[in-house]
């Protein structure tokens, strides 16, 4: 039997300030981002902001439905946004940020997000950057690439792509 382990490295900032200021920027539109967010059912307030290699930002929220789970995370508003406005731009980081009372910690995309977020990373040369925060203060960790979060990730090349 043969073993393998996958890990990686991610970096805990104490707060918002240690960042850039092109950084502190992209976290404080994915915070405005959760003012829109529509999340009557779990309370759980995600706002998402890209910022492409040319330094456009795009925004989105998530948006709950009644009859789970056709609702839509925060990066995939943003992801389908950003592509549908204005294609498949090279994605330098994305911001993600919670605003509920409960949690005190950055939160990480979900697994369907992850798989999303792999497959526009497949699109391009380069990493895809995470930056995780919650609206008020505290932590931000950054991730340097998605792919990290998705190590055993399906991809085009599974159906002969």
């Amino acid at each position: 039997m043969k073993q393998k382990q996958v890990s990686f490295l991610y970096s805990i900032y104490s707060n918002r300030e240690s960042l850039s200021s092109d950084d502190q920027t992209l976290l404080e539109e994915a915070r405005l981002a959760t003012e829109m967010a529509y999340a009557p059912y779990s309370k759980f307030k995600v706002g998402a902001a890209i910022r492409t290699d040319d330094g456009q930002i795009t925004i989105g929220s998530n948006q709950e439905n009644g009859a789970f789970p056709i609702g839509q995370c925060a990066e995939r508003v943003a992801l389908y946004r950003l592509a549908h406005e204005h294609g498949r731009k090279p994605i330098d980081t994305i911001a993600i940020v919670v605003d509920n009372e409960n949690q005190l910690t950055p939160a990480s995309p979900c697994g369907s997000c992850r798989q999303i977020l792999n497959e526009y990373r497949s699109f391009q040369e380069q990493p895809m950057r995470l930056l995780l925060a919650v609206a008020e203060g505290g932590e931000v960790f950054e991730i340097n690439d998605v792919k990290d979060l998705l190590p055993f990730a399906f991809d085009g090349s599974f159906l002969g792509q």
